[in-house]
């Protein structure tokens, strides 16, 4: 069971559902599946980062931006919401989720399933408020496991109404979210109290791939063909990764971690002494690193027991998952009728048995907690408690693995482990391509300028909050599901927002050890189909502009020719919180740019608030500059940053800006020592009590001559 670290931890705020919808589908399945089912056992693995997100919603009573809109009465709804609505309140399997419920059905068809082909501004007219109602109440619901749906008979009976008619009311919508926190309450109680068939295991605290984190260049065994980013060794931080999520998983569940799941199975000889170090007994991976660490004979012989692996005269026990198996459950089984899958799986393990010449054959499952049951029937009820009794019934003994261990202690020996993970027994859905790379060199440039403290916060066990919360930060940035996403090996609609959070949890880790946040931050790793007109393509005003700097929107053709960019309407989940601007403009002329920003409501004068700052980043290849509108002693103050340790100048650069319905600036070129023809980047963020909570993406442009408007009038 694993997810990411969503949540900001300067702000507290979290752009995704994951951890709540999940928990009340799958992870509140799985464990109350086995507690249920008494003497069939099992190990589950849950991985810090998503057990300190649970706890933050049940202890600390955190919300996130889905759950946020969802609670907002239908009829009070903003242009904005609506449009979140429609764009993330269909994220479910269209088969097994939406599909059964005819309502829920309709406005899914009444929206449209590419979003690519729709414009959401404008469909948004089309849905009155009783469709927004039904749509947040579906999206929560549908979202409920079997288990929850067993003990909760209201949930059945709001998803039993077939109807193409208007369903539900604002209380619907209250209980389905008070079911939703309750739901949350038992998966936490049952974590800290699991039951006796169930044995608790963990993983490195925000599920980063320990191999890859001591070393990079660790991905050349088995990858040796791969362009790699330049070296990155954190072998202090992989342990402290490992040690403060064993940390937390004891004070969680009360229960110390006798086994490790690392994550995505990726392993390499190297992990074997920071195990040791750690008391971990034994670890998992999958049976291809078995494979290719030189077994020989038939698989039947070697598989199904458990593994010694020394490494620098450290060991640790290590078992491998047959792969077949588990893929068939995670793959193939939800395609076919349950009780033939469960037959079939049945049938299967009793063959391996008759098959094998190991004295007490462990044969080992092991899969995803949460991704394959939306694509079964019912959430894979029929499927799990058909295979739960037909193992009561069988010959075949289930166990946990440390039990396992304790009564067949290992005798086989691998002097040397093949260093990979259970995808490929390689890394390449991790590193290897422009992206990931890309990311992976984000990760060494913030070491570079920050890992000396952090050293220091590891050692010094009275580190302070925000020291803690830094490291964390660059802990959670290490976390493989943002390599997951980076390039094109998967799709998803939160793409995007993935490498926002990536990069916000790198932002954080500056920012909370007092330092400004780097350039190279702000350049995403690949086009965001909403900043489609600001990211990479150069900004090309159709003619030069000359406004007069007011602050007052006077006339049209100030502006005129400008580039006008929204990036107040239809955001992601990221910015939903933090918006101020609707739209900025962009124009030039050869001596000096100019921007404009409007304030998000039209009937509101551009302000801000206490704490509230607007800072614009400006660079080409060789000079930066950092600029910053702040109300202080009683005025709207515009100044540049002066901060030579990173890069910032302040110098003697003259600043027109003016600040009343709207805000507009200019700024010249040869003030700051720029030449046509170079290329500037301009980037716009807002900050609040000195954390980054907002970023507007890059706007690019060559600063022109004065042939640049015939050139345009000839095109």
């Amino acid at each position: 069971m694993h997810q990411p670290y969503y949540r900001d931890m300067a702000s507290g705020s979290s752009a995704q559902p994951w951890v709540r919808l999940h928990g009340i589908h799958s992870y509140y399945d799985m464990l109350k599946l086995y507690a249920d089912a008494g003497s069939v056992c099992a190990n589950i693995n849950f991985v810090p980062s998503l057990l300190k997100q649970i706890c933050e919603y049940v202890e600390l009573g955190a919300s996130d931006s889905f759950l946020d809109i969802s609670r907002v009465d239908a009829k009070e709804l903003t242009p904005a919401q609506k449009m979140f609505i429609l764009k993330n309140f269909f994220m479910a399997n269209p088969d097994k989720m939406i599909a059964p419920h005819p309502r829920y059905l309709k406005l899914f068809q009444h929206r449209g399933s590419n979003l690519n082909g729709i414009d959401i501004e404008n469909t948004i007219r089309y849905f009155s408020w009783k469709d927004y109602l039904d749509i947040q109440v579906y999206y929560n619901l549908v979202w409920f496991g079997f288990k929850a749906r067993e003990e909760f008979p209201e949930i059945s009976r709001m998803l039993s109404i077939h109807s193409s008619g208007h369903l539900f009311t604002e209380e619907d919508k209250k209980a389905v979210l008070d079911i939703q926190s309750e739901v949350l309450k038992r998966l936490l109680s049952l974590i800290k109290n699991s039951p006796g068939n169930v044995e608790l295991t963990t993983t490195p605290f925000f599920h980063a791939i320990l191999p890859l984190l001591i070393n990079t260049d660790t991905a050349k065994r088995c990858m040796p063909g791969a362009l790699l980013p330049p070296k990155f060794s954190g072998p202090k931080h992989a342990l402290f990764q490992l040690q403060h999520g064993l940390d937390f998983f004891e004070k969680t569940t009360g229960k110390k971690a006798r086994g490790l799941w690392p994550a995505e199975g990726s392993v390499s000889p190297e992990i074997i002494p920071l195990l040791s170090e750690s008391d971990v007994e034994w670890f998992a991976t999958d049976e291809g690193i078995l494979e290719l660490s030189g077994v020989g004979g038939k698989k039947a012989d070697y598989l199904y027991q458990p593994y010694i692996v020394e490494h620098e005269g450290k060991s640790a026990k290590a078992i491998f998952r047959d792969r077949e198996l588990s893929d068939l459950i995670s793959f193939s089984y939800a395609k076919m009728p349950a009780d033939t899958a469960v037959k079939d799986l049945i049938s299967r393990v009793e063959n391996i048995a008759k098959q094998t010449s190991i004295k007490n054959p462990l044969i080992t499952i092991i899969l995803d907690g949460e991704n394959p049951w939306e694509s079964y029937e019912d959430n894979g009820r029929r499927f799990l408690t058909g295979l739960m009794e037909h193992l009561k019934k069988s010959g075949i003994r289930t166990s946990t693995i440390s039990r396992y261990i304790a009564e067949n202690p290992p005798t086989k020996k691998l002097n040397t482990m093949y260093s990979g993970s259970w995808i490929n027994s390689n890394y390449a859905i991790w590193i290897g391509k422009p992206q990931k790379n890309k990311a992976w060199s984000y990760i060494k440039r913030t070491f570079d300028e920050l890992g000396s403290k952090f050293s220091d916060i590891i050692d010094n066990k009275t580190r302070n909050e925000k020291e803690l919360l830094a490291l964390e930060s660059f802990g959670a940035a290490c976390g493989s599901d943002w390599f997951w996403w980076f390039d094109d090996d998967f799709e998803s609609e939160c793409k995007s927002d993935f490498d926002k959070i990536f990069r916000m949890h790198l932002k954080n880790a500056f920012a909370l050890m007092g330092r400004d946040v780097p350039v190279f931050l702000f350049e995403p790793n690949f086009k965001y189909e909403e900043d489609v007109q600001q990211h990479n393509a150069l900004l090309a005003p159709a003619a030069f502009i000359n406004p007069n700097i007011d602050g007052i929107n006077s006339s049209f053709f100030e502006w005129a020719n400008s580039v006008k960019i929204d990036v107040g309407k239809g955001r992601g989940p990221m910015g939903q919180s933090h918006e101020l601007i609707e739209s900025i403009f962009f124009g030039f002329n050869p001596e000096s740019f100019f921007l404009r920003f409007n304030p998000l409501s039209k009937n509101i004068t551009f302000s801000l608030s206490e704490g509230e700052e607007i800072v614009i980043y400006l660079h080409d290849a060789d000079k930066k500059y950092k600029l910053k509108l702040f109300f202080e002693h009683g005025r709207y103050q515009m100044q540049f940053v002066n901060s030579p340790e990173e890069g910032y100048h302040n110098g003697t650069h003259n600043i027109k800006w003016a600040l009343r319905a709207v805000f507009e600036m200019g700024l010249n070129f040869a003030d700051l020592g720029y030449k046509p023809g170079e290329e500037i980047t301009v980037v716009i963020t807002i900050v609040r009590h000195n954390l980054e909570v907002r970023h507007y993406s890059h706007l690019v442009f060559k600063i022109p001559d004065e042939k640049y408007e015939r050139e345009m009038w000839s095109v």
